[in-house]
């Protein structure tokens, strides 16, 4: 028994209709459907993509959700509905992107402060990922279902440098880079106070806060291993410029390291929250005088370089976001008067 496939009309790698029926054959049985699947419809659809199918219960076996390591038997039916998945998955949206670098496998992009890198809960529209497939539809069909083409995050209110593949061979070339620390990146950050040492190596473990599921906190028992260089490029009055190089890609790692070391990312009002507090106050103080005064509405963190192998040509290349200008007017600012000992 050899399986057969259905309504699959022109390529069979790349099904247009609404439904798609394979049944098993018994040379098949036996295959994970995650695993087979994948070979079956490469390069068209990536295997996270489809696991992503298969867990939404969009791609079903005799009419029932599996998992994705459900091993197929002799004559099971396995049916996916593809336009159901098409109306759930992002959709395209018109939205500008500063584009650093494109080619036909990679694209690099400087992501503005305050969008959302894919949809998640409460965000559908303006993200990254919507205006991404806007630009190349052919990226809906990378990696998994709801953030295609993403390889790493940035935080919504982060701005700066982020590489997004364009087919499933890059997306897997440039995962394996990030999970290998090849990928090198570099932030800029304003913080609050003027740091102790030029430079130094901050090695804490981190972990989810365990009183806030959307927080992350320095756990020495339960938190993971956690690596951040930084250098201090610039000091102010109360206030320090710094280039940080994450060593691990923990959640929020820059943010919580500088926190807890005492000198919070200026703004943020999620680590450095009694800072922030402070900070805004002095601002608006400072702004009903008549004098000038520190503005910026988000947390100052900006990732402004990125190195990485590009997954085709095995060339070795280097991206640099420009400041975004809110930071760069925040850096001005204190340069004109943290002289004169003027309250931040």
């Amino acid at each position: 028994m050899t399986s057969k496939t259905s309504d699959i009309p022109g390529n069979p790698e790349r099904p247009q209709s609404t439904t798609v029926v394979i049944e098993i054959g018994d040379h098949e049985a036996g295959s994970r459907i995650d695993r087979f699947l994948g070979n079956r419809f490469y390069p068209a659809y990536s295997r996270s993509f489809l696991t992503g199918l298969i867990t939404s219960g969009q791609i079903t076996v005799n009419a029932a959700r599996v998992r994705p390591a459900y091993r197929v038997g002799p004559g099971d039916r396995i049916e996916a509905v593809l336009e159901a998945i098409t109306e759930s998955s992002p959709q395209p949206e018109p939205i500008d992107l500063d584009v650093l670098h494109e080619d036909e496998f990679i694209l690099v992009v400087n992501k503005p402060a305050g969008m959302i890198v894919h949809p998640g809960p409460g965000t559908r529209r303006g993200t990254l990922v919507n205006a991404l497939i806007h630009r190349d539809p052919s990226i809906a069909k990378v990696g998994v279902v709801f953030r295609p083409g993403i390889v790493h995050r940035l935080d919504g209110q982060t701005s700066g440098a982020m590489v997004v593949a364009r087919t499933n061979h890059a997306r897997a070339h440039l995962v394996e880079q990030f999970k290998t620390k090849q990928v090198k990146k570099q932030y800029r950050a304003m913080v609050v106070g003027s740091m102790p040492f030029d430079s130094d190596y901050i090695d804490l473990p981190i972990g989810q806060d365990l009183k806030a599921r959307d927080r992350m906190m320095v756990d020495p028992k339960r938190g993971k291993p956690s690596s951040t260089f930084y250098e201090v490029v610039e000091r102010f009055d109360r206030a320090s410029l710094v280039t940080a190089w994450p060593h691990t890609g923990r959640t929020h790692q820059i943010r919580v390291h500088l926190a807890h070391i005492g000198f919070p990312v200026m703004a943020d009002q999620v680590y450095g929250k009694r800072y922030s507090q402070s900070w805004h106050a002095e601002r608006e103080r400072r702004r009903a005088e008549g004098l000038p005064h520190a503005e910026i509405r988000r947390h100052a963190l900006h990732a402004f370089r990125l190195g990485l192998t590009h997954p085709v040509t095995l060339e070795r290349m280097e991206f640099e976001a420009p400041l975004p200008a809110d930071m760069a007017r925040l850096i001005e600012y204190y340069r004109r008067h943290h002289a004169a000992g003027e309250p931040a």
